[in-house]
């Protein structure tokens, strides 16, 4: 099952903040299988990402954030965006994005202000459209 074309240009341009290649990979087939045509940039680690982002650029409509990298985690990218101002935004929908379903890993991703949701790696179609459907929802409120 695709998205409506309706649908899709809610999301124009996605994020992903992972170390893992092959997982980068597998996402971007994904979000292809469900007929994202947006922009996909990609970040292997963190640091990268906060550059990014304090570059002024208007920020994406959907950000997936792994949880476990090298140096700084996702949790230290979404405390340094928070900090910063950067996030929340009236834009961009956070998910944190992991190979962890530890209860307390969920807890704290749904503790910062900017995450819509919790996904599972590997990405999905209907996880990806669920994401769609919750950004669309709190970008209407």
């Amino acid at each position: 099952m695709t998205l409506p074309t309706s649908v899709l240009p809610s999301v124009a341009s996605i994020i992903l903040v992972d170390d893992e290649d092959d997982c980068n990979f597998v996402t971007k087939l994904v979000l292809k299988k469900a007929g994202y045509q947006g922009r996909l940039t990609i970040f292997t680690s963190a640091d990268d990402a906060l550059e990014h982002l304090r570059g002024g650029e208007e920020g994406p409509d959907l950000m997936f954030v792994d949880i476990n990298m090298p140096k700084h985690t996702g949790f230290d990218l979404l405390t340094f965006c928070e900090e910063e101002g950067l996030l929340p935004n009236d834009r961009t929908s956070v998910v944190m994005f992991s190979s962890s379903n530890r209860p307390a890993d969920l807890q704290r991703a749904l503790s910062f202000r900017s995450v819509i949701g919790y996904v599972e790696k590997a990405l999905t179609v209907d996880s990806f459209e669920r994401v769609v459907r919750e950004h669309d929802r709190n970008r209407s409120n």
